[in-house]
């Protein structure tokens, strides 16, 4: 519905509302007022023919005739004596007062006979006409009631002139409605209008026009949609900037980057992603579900779907090697990154035979060095030069061959050339029979060792050979950390993924800063101290493979002054 028309209706119903409440108000009222102001003229003439009715019965009837006519026309007198009876009347003769019923249970002069005074409103038995009837007690002797009525077809005929005049004037105010009503809705509407196309306008990112607004609640509206434009505007070059900024530097990444909606259509695809993917860079792109053809990949794109996030997952695309991370996102779809490392596992793979190679070839020299070195330290006097020459060249030399070992085993472990051969083993058993070798050093610095496995963790699938190593290195690096009167304590129960395992000591602890990097080779928090014990720094490198190898994780948890725990998990069914 139309402005114009919207305010034409409203104005016309007020103005309506507004006629039939005068016209009701008239009738009630007005009509209210004149029967009263009737009433009481009646009451008057009631009393004043009491006084002046004559004594003598017989001229009742010619007296009350006369009064009527003098009183006016619409008038009529009636006498009525105590028993009811009508003794005169203005409008019947002495013959027709005979057959008149008995007035006595009339409303009007049975309250006149009851307080002195009676009021009834009616239509006339004999006019049928509304009649108002007033009845006054009191006369002379043998009249008990003198009854005074007039028409209200006057009353009526006043109130439906005031009326028709109400009605009138309505009509008239309904007229000049309309035309306040036009004036109004076009001097309204068109202001209007032009903000609504000003808001379209602004809706479909074009320029806006403003009108001119002289009424000052539309002038207030245009000034706040002229500071939003202006908002929008300065907010929409910032976000189109920055897109362009974040368009930019998703080109440049190396790293390929996917992003799908809820329902899988791949909305943004960097040139890293296309050329991973074999895709040109006008070429249209599938669903996410069906961009892969490889069942793992089609698993991991269902997994990030579902919700599950996902990191640094190895795959195999054609010829590259790729890590595939996967995170939903906040509107349902999904996000995919994909790092290209084959170059860094072909260095790794380069690495690890050159790290295998050379530690082949020097595990046979330092096999004779460090004999040669006994020999010498055995065959030299006791405190001499020589002899702690030669013992330091033992030292050195057997730290050397541990080293050389560590990289042996970390070598294999790394290239596949050793894979698990897990059976069940005993924990406490398995960690017993590891912390034999260490038990004389512990004793020597006053180390204690606990151990408690919870019976339902007591067996675990795992290589026992591994599980050893495991051991040795843990308890390698806590015996070395750990003060006299410390404690190295292993501990077990089973956890939702399988079994729980922690080895933890009383030590002097890791900071937090060194603490994500301890399971990287050659690391230590404090080089000058580790190689002064004699570790190799390849230890925690070499349980995180072994446990990794078992489809288990491992976690370090760690505060300085308050020892350090390193937590194994194992799975419940090691994988292949």
């Amino acid at each position: 519905m139309k402005l114009a028309t919207r305010l034409f209706a409203s104005m016309s119903l007020l103005v309506a509302a507004a006629v039939a409440g005068s016209i009701v108000a008239t009738d009630v009222l007005l009509r209210r007022h004149l029967e009263a102001e009737t009433a009481a003229g009646l009451e008057r003439e009631a009393r004043l023919i009491a006084v002046l009715a004559p004594a003598d019965s017989v001229a009742w009837p010619d007296f009350a005739r006369l009064a009527g006519e003098r009183l006016g026309g619409d008038r009529r007198v009636t006498l009525i004596d105590p028993a009811g009876r009508v003794r005169g009347d203005t409008e019947f003769d002495r013959v027709a007062l005979a057959h008149l019923e008995n007035h006595a249970s009339r409303p009007e002069v049975r309250d006149a006979l009851a307080t002195g005074a009676g009021r009834a409103e009616r239509l006339s038995a004999s006019t049928n006409a509304r009649q108002l009837y007033v009845a006054m007690r009191g006369g002379p002797p043998g009249i008990a009631v003198v009854r005074v009525s007039a028409s209200l077809a006057a009353v009526d005929a006043r109130v439906h002139a005031v009326q028709r005049a109400a009605l009138g004037a309505g009509l008239a105010m309904l007229v000049l409605a309309a035309l306040v009503g036009w004036l109004l809705a076009r001097a309204l509407a068109q202001p209007l209008i032009a903000i609504g196309g000003a808001a379209r306008a602004i809706a479909a990112g074009g320029p806006a026009a403003f009108p001119d607004v002289q009424i000052p609640e539309l002038a207030r509206l245009v000034d706040a949609l002229r500071t939003m434009h202006d908002e929008l505007e300065r907010r929409l070059a910032t976000l189109r900037r920055e897109r362009e900024e974040s368009r930019t530097l998703l080109e440049a990444l190396s790293d390929g980057v996917i992003a799908a909606d809820a329902r899988g259509a791949i909305g943004s695809c960097n040139a890293a992603a296309r050329r991973l993917l074999g895709y040109g860079a006008d070429d249209p792109l599938p669903p996410l579900a069906e961009l892969f053809h490889d069942q793992r990949h089609r698993t991991l794109v269902r997994e990030v779907l579902e919700g599950r996030a996902v990191e640094r997952r190895e795959m195999q695309l054609g010829d590259r090697t790729v890590l595939v991370s996967g995170r939903t996102l906040p509107d349902g779809g999904a996000l995919l990154v994909m790092s290209d490392v084959t170059d860094i596992r072909r260095l790794e793979a380069v690495r690890r035979d050159f790290v295998a190679n050379v530690s082949h070839e020097l595990k046979t020299p330092l096999t004779a060095i460090a004999g040669y070195a006994e020999t010498l330290a055995g065959e030299a006097p006791a405190g001499s030069p020589a002899a702690g020459f030669a013992t330091t060249i033992v030292q050195n030399a057997r730290r050397m061959q541990r080293l050389v070992d560590d990289l042996l085993d970390l070598s294999r472990i790394e290239s596949g050339g050793w894979r698990p051969q897990p059976r069940v083993v005993d924990l406490e058993a398995a960690a017993r029979d590891a912390w034999a070798p260490f038990a004389e050093r512990a004793a020597g610095g006053g180390v204690r060792f606990e151990v408690a496995v919870a019976p339902e963790a007591h067996a675990v699938p795992a290589d026992p050979d591994a599980l050893r190593q495991i051991f040795t290195n843990l308890f390698d690096n806590a015996l070395r950390h750990t003060p006299r009167g410390g404690t190295i304590r292993v501990a077990a129960e089973t956890a939702k993924e399988g079994v729980a395992l922690q080895v933890t000591d009383s030590g002097s602890g890791i900071p937090p800063e060194h603490l994500p990097r301890i399971f990287e080779r050659f690391y230590r928090v404090d080089a000058g101290r580790a190689r002064q014990q004699g570790g190799t720094g390849l230890g925690l490198a070499i349980v995180k493979h072994l446990v990794e190898s078992h489809g288990g994780r491992v976690e370090a948890d760690s505060a300085v002054g308050r020892g350090t725990t390193i937590r194994l998990h194992f799975p419940a069914a090691t994988r292949p």
